[in-house]
């Protein structure tokens, strides 16, 4: 395993190796500063079977054009399939346990249609998490007392969400495939930051205040969000 292909991160900030199983399969490791390699490729030995775990996680490839065969959405797994339907409208519609892709030029489905799918799905998953994400800050954010200015939703490889000076949130739309719960553990999170701008043990009161399985939440976040966000 020491000579596996992977990525070398260097945190200043960083006072241990931490090791993250990309999208890809590829592996990421974050080292404080000269960090020798000798201990970088020790590092991932003693760690092979959480590795193994991890890719074994990892969504379905299949063969042409890389393409993954299924989707999480809202914490469940879909079914991803491309057909050429003049019933259905242009775009991804839902079908119980499938998520059909109707491409809007079929005649390129054997040239660039991993081109058009990963177009057409990320405006999907966008819309999506802005409908989810946008009403739900609301709601929790009335539940708590707690005001905010505006919501952003961005694609960002290492965060899940931030709260600006000015009260600004922003949240990772990649958030849409996560389970509503862990969602939820986010956005009161971000929102906590508008009573406590920093993760005092009085920030993390109020997040348990209004989320008592948060630490369940983060945990999920931490176990599974390598393989969600992009890289």
């Amino acid at each position: 395993m020491s000579d596996y292909n992977f990525e070398h991160k260097v945190h200043n900030r960083a006072k241990s190796l931490k090791l993250r199983v990309l999208p890809n399969g590829k592996l990421q490791v974050t080292t404080p500063r000269w960090t020798p390699q000798w201990q970088i490729k020790h590092f991932i030995n003693q760690n092979q079977d959480w590795i193994s775990s991890q890719l074994a996680q990892l969504p379905a490839i299949s063969d042409k054009n890389q393409i993954p065969t299924n989707i999480q959405l809202f914490g469940k797994t879909y079914q991803l399939e491309i057909q050429d339907d003049h019933q259905l409208p242009i775009g991804i519609h839902i079908l119980r346990d499938v998520m059909i892709l109707n491409p809007t030029n079929p005649d390129l489905i054997d040239g660039k249609w991993h081109q058009i799918f990963q177009k057409q799905l990320d405006r999907f998953l966008k819309k999506t998490a802005r409908a989810y994400v946008f009403p739900r800050t609301a709601e929790l954010a009335k539940k708590m007392h707690l005001t905010y200015g505006r919501i952003t939703l961005k694609e960002q490889s290492s965060r899940w969400g931030s709260c600006s000076s000015k009260g600004n949130l922003n949240f990772n739309w990649r958030l849409v495939h996560c389970p509503p719960d862990v969602i939820d553990y986010v956005v009161i999170h971000e929102l906590s930051h508008r009573q406590e701008m920093n993760h005092s043990h009085a920030f993390w009161q109020l997040v348990e205040k209004y989320d008592p399985a948060y630490k369940l939440h983060r945990g999920w976040l931490k176990r599974h969000g390598s393989h969600l966000a992009p890289c």
